[in-house]
């Protein structure tokens, strides 16, 4: 601890501020800090995370709430509107080939240029 640090105060003003709300709790957290200073501090944490447990639970319900389970109907809906499935026909949807119509043609080389075929 500095010079800097430390407030001067008179006499009657050290009394005053002993006599305080304010220095009685630092007189006493000089004594015992955890109970003035960290039981505080740690309950508050606490029970602020209990309160704001109450947020993140309707966080978690939204989502549930997306995710359902599927009724006997749905599910026969569902695999009666399902498409047959080809391996062929899917490589080629991925790749994009069966949206276009072309063919592979090679460009047309400049007089004296290179064919560059090994």
């Amino acid at each position: 601890m500095s010079f800097g640090d430390r407030k001067f105060r008179s006499r009657r003003q050290q009394l005053a501020y002993e006599a305080s709300i304010a220095g009685k709790y630092q007189a006493r957290m000089k004594k015992n800090p955890f109970l003035y200073f960290g039981l505080p501090f740690c309950s508050i944490i606490v029970l602020g995370s209990y309160w704001l447990s109450g947020f993140t639970a309707v966080r978690y319900e939204q989502k549930d709430r997306k995710i359902q389970e599927m009724s006997e109907d749905d599910l026969v809906k569902m695999k009666a509107n399902k498409r047959q499935f080809d391996i062929k026909e899917e490589y080629y949807r991925l790749q994009g080939l069966g949206e276009q119509d072309w063919e592979p043609v090679r460009v047309p080389r400049m007089k004296g240029e290179s064919e560059n075929v090994w």
